[in-house]
């Protein structure tokens, strides 16, 4: 018998729903295989990405914040330490030892040196991701296949998922290797310095200036080798930084890129998924029934859940531990080292004469103490965070858990999660 031109359409839309179900099904089965085909081809663009973009850039960055550190040092230390090391460089039977003095500069100059740029590294490193990290995803992902299988305007969500996944680590790992690695670089560049033209330059200082004020000699002295230790560190730095900014992106490309990019196109997959099949996926579980606002919408109620218990208990442990640690590392620390660098300070003002200088007298005890109080203070509170983390952390986010799981067997609906059916 034949068929009509109605039951025609029937039977092609029919063939069409059939086709539409079996590609629906096939998203639905292998949304965990299409986030590992596609997240290979993601993270290889991403990496290419990083390894051009975000490392060059971020070296450069970092290397300017160096500079400027080092330019401040030398202004504001240099006078001060050729000042302390010519009193130190003077024995006790009346001679001068050159060596001595060059050594001794060398020490105290390198270790304020090294703290400063450290720090200006690990202020940089944050900035510059967060300006650079973003984008470099960005881009990567709005290649013309990956955007196509993500979504087009998918891309920024994306990015922002994997950036909160790596950045912290690439920080980290930025900040340890220059923390670890740089001290030698510059301890080497100074003695280089010192060794070369610091005896000249106190030699030259004296035939000109004589035995007059000491404080011309020592500026004249630091006048002469402040721009050869400005030019040899920065210079040697940048050579390093651009190995240890390699090394820490390359690491963490290589070690958590691929699980960041999994991650993140599965939670995106996930959530293109049909109710019917997201209902069919987890309808073994106790979420089932709460899933058709999408797994990605449970996901972002959970990690709000977490994120609160974490701020509540973490932050609580962290502010009372770090409360304590800092009261007690500073007067430590005072106790320590605050008669002694008093001492020195009188000292150096009596040996270069010119009365008491109340100003520089300051100037002298802030100098002795101020960096070993910072040092004393940050490794305090760096061993009372990894306390508190080891102990608050995984409770926190074992209570956030066990709550959604709670709410979602009881079925309830109470808390952030209601309304979630």
């Amino acid at each position: 018998m034949p068929q009509t031109h109605i039951e025609t359409e029937d039977i092609q839309r029919l063939n069409q729903a059939i086709d539409a179900a079996a590609r629906a099904m096939q998203t639905g089965q292998s949304s965990d295989a299409q986030a590992e085909q596609i997240g290979e081809v993601a993270r290889t663009r991403i990496r290419e990405g990083l390894r051009d973009r975000l490392a060059d850039g971020l070296r450069d960055r970092l290397a300017e914040g160096v500079r400027e550190r080092i330019r401040d040092v030398v202004r504001q230390r240099l006078g001060r330490e050729i000042r302390a090391a010519l009193i130190e460089a003077q024995g006790g039977d009346g001679n001068f030892d050159f060596e001595r003095l060059s050594n001794r500069l060398s020490e105290r100059l390198s270790d304020a040196v090294h703290d400063r740029v450290t720090e200006a590294i690990k202020e940089r490193a944050g900035e510059a991701l967060r300006e650079r990290l973003q984008s470099t995803l960005r881009d990567a992902l709005a290649d013309g296949a990956i955007a196509e299988r993500i979504g087009r305007g998918e891309e920024e969500r994306i990015a922002s998922r994997i950036r909160e996944r790596i950045e912290p680590e690439i920080r980290e790992r930025i900040a340890t290797a220059a923390r670890e690695r740089l001290r030698e670089v510059i301890r080497e560049r100074v003695k280089q310095v010192t060794r070369e033209r610091l005896r000249d330059a106190v030699q030259e200082a004296l035939m000109q200036k004589g035995n007059g004020d000491p404080e011309r000699i020592v500026s004249f002295v630091r006048d002469r080798i402040g721009d050869a230790l400005e030019e040899r560190l920065a210079d040697g730095l940048k050579e390093k930084l651009q190995e240890i900014v390699h090394e820490g992106v390359e690491s963490t490309s290589r070690e958590r890129l691929g699980e960041a990019v999994r991650s993140a196109l599965a939670e995106r997959l996930s959530a293109r998924m049909s109710p019917g099949l997201r209902q069919r996926s987890f309808g073994g579980g106790m979420l089932a029934g709460q899933m058709s606002g999408g797994p990605g919408l449970v996901m972002d109620h959970l990690r709000e859940r977490i994120g609160e218990e974490v701020r509540d208990r973490v932050g609580e442990a962290l502010r009372e531990r770090a409360e304590q640690v800092i009261k007690q590392r500073l007067e430590d620390a005072l106790r320590e080292r605050l008669g002694a660098a008093l001492r020195a300070g009188l000292a150096e003002q009596m040996s270069l004469g010119g009365g008491f200088d109340a100003e520089q007298l300051a100037e002298a005890v802030r100098v002795r103490i101020a960096d070993a109080i910072r040092e004393d203070i940050t490794d305090g509170i760096r061993e009372r965070v990894r306390e508190a983390l080891r102990e608050r952390l995984g409770e926190a986010v074992r209570n956030a858990v066990a709550q959604r799981l709670t709410g979602a067997e009881s079925g309830s609906g109470a808390g952030p999660f209601a309304g979630v059916h």
